[in-house]
């Protein structure tokens, strides 16, 4: 168990910033615990009144933590500013916004607790500690994903524009309230009614759908068109790491390397039991395409192994050409198979407080911007389970 207590997951973004005197923007550290990234940018910008175009970041983290990150918002004032649970403060200028390429790296401190024993851990520790683990897209990413219905993105490379619409506005995904989930319920139950849908519409996008369909029923294409960018890129990136995901798992299976699994939202998360079998089968350096029209394939393998992944969701490369979304598209990127966390070492062990005759661990690691310490906990979770 994780996340037991805000305190229990500390993460710290760490970024080279070019920092510049007399910076169009200005640079600043954000603390924050039970905000999400996008929900608490949302809130400074209104609270500072500026548009939300002005404020940038690199990544979204966690709201069940304790975070900090780097923000940089365009405007020439310098200010510093504390709310509920959050705290932002000044950290120079730079001559560009805020982005993705300038994080190195996230430093994690992870307890985990309501173990039975640590005896089992051990192996696994050491393992992590020298060759790593799978380098998976966590649950997390996949929040907006309708078990039932789908990706967004996948019915958009179908060119499925009304069942994209519709998972966009009334999926029912975690976290949302018991009244949320119904009133979603009922949008789906009422879809095509578009001044009913009107009428239970709360959101200012939703709103802003159902008004332009009911003047213009048939224009669902153009509807998908009020989703912002941002919201529209998310969407984009879940089912392109899912994908990877799926690449990664056929990899595997395909080179029989042996795996524990541990069940995920998207599918099963592999992890080779032994770091050393990850070596034998050149694992640790290999690297995977995210998907797109164009996309770099380490080897001939993997490339059919894609191709096999296409065939079996009846797909094809350039359906990832989205013109009629031009203003989000599909880029690849290579993804490293596996990952090993730096300066990975055990705070502490001890008995849990929280949980009578149950054990706790403390761990502190450094991770590449784009993996999960969450993986790296699933993977030891495994090992604790053996006991």
């Amino acid at each position: 168990m994780i996340k037991a207590r805000p305190e229990d997951f500390i993460v710290e973004e760490r970024a080279d910033l070019p920092l510049t005197p007399g910076g169009r923007f200005g640079v600043y550290r954000l603390h924050k615990s039970g905000w999400n990234t996008t929900d608490l940018i949302r809130h400074l910008a209104a609270r500072l009144r500026l548009p939300r175009e002005h404020f940038a970041y690199g990544g979204k983290k966690d709201k069940h933590g304790q975070t900090s990150q780097y923000i940089t918002i365009a405007d020439p004032a310098v200010r510093g500013l504390e709310g509920k649970d959050f705290r932002l403060e000044p950290a120079g200028r730079m001559d560009r916004p805020m982005g993705p390429d300038l994080i190195r790296s996230n430093g994690f401190t992870v307890v985990i607790r309501d173990l039975t024993s640590l005896t089992a851990l051990e192996p696994a520790l050491e393992d992590v500690r020298v060759f790593g683990f799978p380098n998976w897209f966590d649950d997390q990413r996949f929040r907006s994903y309708d078990l039932e219905r789908g990706f967004f993105a996948e019915k958009i490379l179908r060119r499925h524009w009304n069942g994209a619409l519709q998972v966009f506005l009334t999926s029912i995904t975690p976290g949302l309230s018991g009244r949320e989930r119904e009133r979603k319920a009922e949008l789906f139950r009422l879809w095509r009614d578009w001044k009913a849908c009107r009428a239970r519409a709360e959101l200012p996008l939703e709103r802003a759908v159902f008004d332009l369909l009911h003047n213009r029923p048939g224009d669902i294409a153009e509807a998908l068109h009020q989703i912002p960018e941002e919201e529209t890129a998310m969407q984009f990136a879940a089912f392109q790491s899912h994908l990877w995901n799926e690449l990664l798992r056929k990899v595997l299976r395909g080179r029989a390397v042996p795996v524990m699994e541990f069940p995920g939202r998207e599918g099963p998360y592999l992890f080779w039991p032994d770091g050393r079998e990850a070596d034998r089968f050149g694992l640790r350096t290999l690297r995977l395409p995210t998907a797109a029209v164009k996309m770099e394939f380490p080897d001939g393998d993997s490339e059919a192994l894609f191709g096999e992944l296409m065939r079996e969701k009846s797909l094809t490369r350039s359906a990832f050409r989205t013109r009629e979304l031009r203003r989000v598209r599909f880029q690849s990127f290579l993804r490293p198979a596996a990952v090993r966390p730096e300066g990975f070492e055990v705070l502490n062990r001890g008995v849990d407080e929280l949980h009578p005759g149950r054990k706790k661990i403390s761990l502190r690691f450094d991770l590449p911007r784009g993996s999960y310490a969450t993986i790296l906990v699933k993977r030891l979770s495994l090992a604790s389970s053996k006991n």
